[in-house]
């Protein structure tokens, strides 16, 4: 089983690519060049200035996080390392390349379980908000959206919602074992087992509060992602309604978490063509909009490295 796990988790980035290049071979590359000279720059440059408060908004809630164990830095401090974990993410499957965030804590002397309850809180939080948003967004546009998928979204959240709720369970700490078991490379995973007491007690100094605050600072981060979705949208002349697009990308987000891919290549323009193609409109004009998405992920990636060169691990 695990040389199974060790191999998918290696080469899981070329189903992306395969994908990706299954899908543009069906295309037309006279109508996607079309679509990319009409491209509106004003929207392009409108759509990555959005970057930074979402950049802003999502340190400022790792940081409240941290605050809440006793690990204090500046916004300044954070929102490098917080970058410079993005620049590696992003060039990784499913963005597991983020954990280097827990890394610099490490340095600074704190355990790594204490180092990665704030980057694990930091994803369930887009986690849930992703998965939530989507079920009620989902209830406006049941004769759009597969019934299939609301049903497999509710019981990922109710699921989620289990694990918030046992968290001072043995069952939490079995399961959160486990995840740490599959997912942490060998080299860590005795490390990992040595400070998960510390990864558990620290799970513990949150309560409703604490919740409610990273999840309002995650919601207005996703407001403004969305409306930067938007902005790129309306830039290659896709004009639908913000809700439903805000609801598709959602969907994409969640997508995008499964590391398939790298930055999402394939699984995000499959995930785009599903959800978009049933309104009319053309795959070729959605691949755009797709590789505007991409771009914005690159643009985070060159960000992410001035960081790196900034603040290095």
């Amino acid at each position: 089983m695990r040389p199974f796990i060790n191999c998918l988790k290696k080469y899981s980035f070329f189903l992306g690519l395969i994908l990706f290049v299954l899908i543009v071979s069906k295309l037309n590359p006279a109508e996607i060049f079309k679509n990319i000279r009409e491209i509106n720059l004003w929207f392009l440059l409108l759509a990555s200035l959005l970057l930074f408060p979402a950049l802003i908004l999502k340190t400022y809630c790792w940081n409240y996080i941290k605050r809440k164990q006793g690990i204090n830095y500046s916004l300044k401090d954070s929102f490098l390392m917080y970058c410079s974990g993005l620049y590696i993410g992003l060039l990784t499957p499913g963005r597991v390349g983020e954990v280097v965030k827990a890394f610099y804590l490490k340095k600074d002397g704190h355990s790594l379980g204490k180092s990665l309850t704030s980057i694990f809180l930091d994803r369930l939080s887009d986690l849930v908000f992703l998965l939530v948003f989507a079920c009620l967004g989902s209830l406006f546009f049941l004769t759009l959206l597969e019934k299939q998928f609301l049903i497999l979204v509710l019981g990922l959240v109710i699921l989620t919602g289990l694990l918030i709720i046992a968290i001072k369970t043995k069952l939490a700490r079995w399961f959160l074992n486990k995840i740490f078991v599959v997912f942490v490379p060998a080299k860590y995973q005795q490390s990992c087992k040595i400070n998960f007491q510390d990864f558990i007690n620290d799970l513990k100094i949150y309560n409703l509060k604490s919740y409610s605050v990273i999840m309002s600072i995650t919601a207005l981060s996703w407001f403004v992602y969305f409306f930067q979705m938007y902005i790129l949208a309306q830039g290659v002349g896709i004009h639908i309604s913000p809700y439903y697009l805000s609801i598709v990308a959602t969907i994409v987000g969640l997508v995008t978490i499964i590391p398939a891919s790298i930055s999402g290549i394939g699984t995000r323009d499959a995930a785009l063509i599903i959800f978009l193609s049933p309104l009319l409109i053309l795959r070729e004009q959605i691949i755009v909009f797709s590789a505007l998405i991409l771009l914005m992920s690159l643009f985070e990636v060159l960000f992410g490295l001035i960081c790196w060169f900034i603040k290095p691990l």
